[in-house]
């Protein structure tokens, strides 16, 4: 008796477990990264940073998005801070979203 209940958990309730954690996943999918203190970022999207003339700042193009500023590390990760440097608080606030021209 034990072992058709054992199969029986594996056989069916296993199974089906695995069948709803694949149906509760969201259908879209997001980048998010995470940084101290259990909050979450996204960094820009590429229509963004391709349009946008970044400020340079410790040899990183830097990109202000969402209230805070993103920059790549040297894997090509996107990163950012928690604390926003001083040299970065004085572009914020003359910032005025400079568009790069498009030429055509």
């Amino acid at each position: 008796m034990k072992r058709s209940i054992a199969s029986l958990v594996l056989g069916v309730a296993l199974p089906l477990a695995a069948v709803a954690t694949v149906v509760a996943v969201p259908s879209t999918a997001e980048a998010q990264y995470r940084y101290g203190y259990g909050r979450y970022y996204a960094p820009p999207p590429p229509a963004y940073y391709t349009r946008y003339r970044p400020v340079y700042y410790n040899g990183y193009a830097h990109y202000y998005y969402n209230n805070s500023w993103y920059y790549r590390d040297a894997y090509g990760n996107w990163q950012t801070y928690e604390r926003e440097p001083d040299y970065l608080v004085g572009h914020r606030t003359t910032w005025d979203g400079r568009v790069v021209p498009v030429y055509r």
